[in-house]
């Protein structure tokens, strides 16, 4: 490439000195949807590429769910943020509920969007040139994410943006850690930056401690002490080696573990002291419960702890205060790094916990729970069409080593845990947030971070259609991050009538199996991919070709090509929407 001398003397812009600066500090991406506020950015991107400077690489997505989801995905494998670049009101409203997700997920992003400039003369660079800029000049940008954020900030001043990005990583890594969202007006972007380069040693993320040496024995005392001790977790193993020390612990002292809603691997699913995936598990049976690194641990309405039941909460965010209502009790409540308390809790255990009569009776305990908690095998559809265990033990035939499963089918959640039981941390992510349409963008962040994974995304029909698949597939071929999409079809959206039988079991809509949830009994959900970024697409409904099409679907992603497989199942409802001919 031909150096361009010219831009050499070119003042050095406030969006330039954001993009070198975000490379210095370790952004390794920016996922992108440009906009009229970003010409700063564009003159910036070509200006460093001509003279072969440092920023992060560009990834441009055609939707911003596909943007924010892809960085949430790289930030959970590698737990460094990275930048997410939108225009302004109507791209942050198109980052959806991809914002929900990262907060509620709890993963670090520098979310940076652009205002409308606000000066109409033509003297400053940057000034109104469109229409567009009068409609989206917003009073309140900042609000429309503005609860989901841990920082909200402006960039006014172009000397500052060194120090603003610097204080907003270092709010976003610290734990617990969530996105941030910077906005400055177009004229701020295109103004010279001018100031001296931070040391990034004084802007370190907060640490968080481990256990006081006092909450440390009182916390193993009373789980040597206890009889049938149950641990409950759903993201500790943000942290792979505190599944490690959970794991050790768990075998020194006896103590079930229940993964609910797991968003990784926190704990070895072929472990001997792992009870399953299923929420509510032994809660009314154990005489303690540990809260480690948890959101919802049971649902109150459906169980409750015995009455007698010490009950303990180690959490890197306990309180949750970014949530509305929210309680479960707890004698003790510690804001504190599960890792350093684990090891903490191991190292004096060993020393001072030996084995007696109640370690037998507590591994009794734990075998016989985990019989009657087994889940019973379904019945094998008598017409060779695919139930959705027979689906699972497809998936689990195709795990190896190098898959990483990124999961996203709420219907079939307990069913497919228990049949995978993952057991290496790195191996399994799902969203710690309920907005749809994260795993398959999700994935595409994944493989970046890890590009020697084979990536397999298990999503259910409408969360695929949320995902905008037109945008991810286009990203996945454009920048060569291939993932196998298997698709649960069962033909609607089984979540609202789970939700109704729930709180009506007997109702009209139970009888009349009306839900109004069954959509698109003639789409080809897999050929989306196949038009927007040339996926190989897949649709079967006989069991008999089911695992012979998983294993060439796979063997097309292992030469560098996305596949997705429509997998039909039954449907949810025999409810038809609309005007049946």
């Amino acid at each position: 490439m031909t150096l361009d001398t010219s831009a050499t003397v070119a003042p050095v812009t406030t969006a330039r000195r954001l993009l070198e600066e975000a490379a210095r500090l370790g952004v390794d991406y920016i996922f992108t949807n440009l906009g009229s506020d970003h010409p700063a950015f564009i003159e910036a991107f070509a200006q460093i590429e001509a003279q072969s400077g440092k920023m992060p690489e560009i990834i441009v997505c055609p939707h911003e769910m596909t943007a924010l989801s892809a960085a949430h995905g790289y930030a959970m494998r590698t737990r460094r943020p990275q930048m997410v670049l939108v225009h302004v009101d109507v791209g942050t409203q198109n980052l959806g509920c991809s914002i929900h997700n990262a907060a509620r997920s709890r993963v670090p992003a520098i979310i940076v969007a652009g205002l409308s400039p606000v000066s109409v003369s033509g003297e400053r660079t940057g000034a109104r040139t469109e229409f567009i800029h009068y409609t989206q000049d917003t009073t309140r940008q900042h609000e429309i994410g503005g609860q989901y954020m841990k920082w909200s900030y402006e960039v006014r001043a172009a000397e500052m943006i060194d120090q603003v990005l610097m204080r907003g990583i270092q709010l976003a890594c610290t734990v617990p850690e969530g996105p941030v969202y910077l906005t400055g007006a177009r004229e701020v972007w295109d103004e010279p930056a001018v100031s001296p380069q931070q040391p990034a040693q004084h802007w370190q993320p907060a640490q968080m401690a481990g256990l006081t040496p006092t909450a440390t024995r009182e916390l193993l005392i009373a789980l040597a002490a206890a009889r049938k001790p149950l641990v409950i977790t759903s993201y500790l193993g943000r942290q792979p080696e505190a599944v490690e020390r959970l794991a050790a612990l768990s075998l020194h002292l006896g103590f079930a573990v229940c993964e609910v809603n797991p968003q990784y691997v926190n704990f070895p699913g072929d472990h001997p002291h792992h009870v399953g995936y299923r929420r509510n598990t032994l809660v009314d049976e154990a005489d303690l419960i540990l809260m480690l690194d948890v959101d919802v641990p049971w649902i109150v309405s459906r169980v409750q702890p015995r009455a007698d039941a010490r009950l303990f909460h180690l959490d890197c965010d306990p309180l949750k205060p970014d949530l509305g209502f929210w309680h479960f009790p707890a004698e003790q409540t510690w804001q504190a790094d599960s890792l350093v308390a684990l090891e903490q809790l191991l190292d004096l255990a060993k020393t001072e916990i030996k084995a007696d009569a109640r370690h037998t009776e507590r591994r009794d305990w734990i075998a016989d729970a985990r019989q009657r908690l087994a889940l019973s095998n379904m019945p094998v559809p008598a017409d060779g069409s695919i139930s959705v265990q027979q689906a699972c033990e497809a998936i689990a035939a195709l795990v190896t080593d190098k898959t990483v499963v990124v999961f996203e089918e709420p219907a079939a959640t307990e069913r497919l845990l228990h049949t995978l039981r993952m057991r290496r941390p790195g191996s399994y992510y799902a969203n710690g947030g309920s907005g749809l349409g994260w795993s398959i963008n999700a994935a595409i962040g994944v493989k970046l971070a890890q590009p020697d994974a084979e990536v397999i995304t298990v999503v259910g029909d409408g969360s695929y259609v949320f995902g905008v698949p037109t945008s991810t597939y286009w990203v996945a071929e454009t920048y060569k991050t291939p993932q196998l999409t298997l698709i649960f079809n069962n033909g609607g959206w089984n979540a609202p009538k789970v939700s109704t039988l729930l709180v009506h079991p007997e109702g009209t809509a139970k009888r009349q199996d009306r839900f109004w949830t069954t959509v698109g009994a003639r789409a080809r959900l897999a050929d989306v991919a196949a038009a927007a970024g040339g996926a190989a697409a897949f649709r079967v409904s006989d069991y008999a070709q089911l695992q012979t099409t998983l294993e060439q679907a796979l063997e097309i992603v292992r030469g560098g090509r996305s596949a997705v497989v429509d997998l039909v199942l039954p449907s949810t409802s025999s409810q038809v929407l609309g005007h049946p001919a």
